[in-house]
């Protein structure tokens, strides 16, 4: 009885844990299109838990068209380098200022070409990793 209590205690621990471990780790889906002419656009918004990484898996942008890709803190500040020439089934991480530790923070894109044209986004971004 005791081993049986003590393996089931093992394991609620490990489960929990593990519940723990993946905390804000879940992505946060958009699917949207990019402005005309290089106008940009909030994507996916979260909260930044950690000091780690920020990433964005990118399914989809119309067509032969690419984004710039970077994140702002709740104030619009950017607070992560811009990547560039994000296609589609494109997977990028980003360094993230330490000031967005705590605080809610957006993905934002642009359509890297000056173009007349709507062009369809389609992805998701994870606020830490």
């Amino acid at each position: 009885m005791k081993k049986r209590l003590a393996t089931t205690v093992c394991a609620l621990g490990l489960l929990l844990s593990a519940g723990i471990a993946s905390a804000g780790t879940s992505p946060i889906s958009y699917a949207t299109e990019l402005p005309r002419f290089s106008g940009n656009i909030n994507l996916a918004t979260g909260t930044k838990d950690t000091n780690s990484q920020s990433k964005v898996e990118n399914s989809i942008v119309g067509q032969n068209y690419t984004a710039n890709m970077w994140i702002v803190d709740a104030r619009g500040a950017k607070v992560s380098a811009t990547a560039t020439r994000v296609g589609d089934n494109d997977t990028r991480t980003f360094t993230v200022d330490q000031s967005a530790v705590g605080n809610s923070v957006t993905l934002v894109a642009e359509n890297r070409s000056r173009v007349p044209v709507r062009v369809d986004i389609t992805g998701r971004f994870y606020p830490d990793i």
